[in-house]
């Protein structure tokens, strides 16, 4: 009698479907939430001084312009890149297979990232906070989605 290995390929099949989902699932994540990431960028970084190294944006401000922030009722006790609020406005999101890149075309953007470098982009940490927020329990519900078809 020959042994039916057929619930065996079944399980390979399901295995590889699964292995397959992940970055389907992490780009449909980042497709879905592109506000969450944008106000990450915005608001948990940029805003707090932060660049996408999770260290503070350097180089500060010049004195002419923490007089206009001062004025403005802005912060001025750390570079946050917003004055008019059209640079944090002008970021798009886009997903990759298991990344995502964010970009502006905004005309001064070139400027801003040749003097402040490393300023697109989330941390390590709002990195993080999206994966656990958002990406793993996408993970979990598709898996559980292939594992229910199997």
């Amino acid at each position: 009698m020959a042994a039916d290995y057929s619930i065996l390929d079944d399980l390979k099949r399901t295995v590889e479907e699964l292995q397959k989902s992940v970055n389907g699932s992490i780009q449909e994540s980042i497709d879905q939430n592109k506000q969450v990431i944008k106000e990450l960028q915005t608001q948990e970084q940029l805003y707090q001084g932060i660049n996408s190294e999770g260290i503070d944006i350097k180089p500060a401000y010049a004195n002419s312009t923490i007089r206009i922030k001062r004025k403005k009722g802005q912060p001025i006790d750390r570079v946050t890149l917003f004055d008019t609020g059209d640079f944090y406005n002008s970021l798009e999101v886009i997903a990759g297979k298991n990344d995502l890149m964010i970009r502006t075309i905004i005309s001064y953007s070139v400027f801003l990232v040749n003097k402040y470098a490393d300023i697109l982009g989330l941390d390590e940490e709002n990195w993080t906070v999206f994966l656990e927020k958002y990406t793993v329990p996408l993970i979990k519900k598709n898996f559980d989605d292939i594992i229910a078809k199997s």
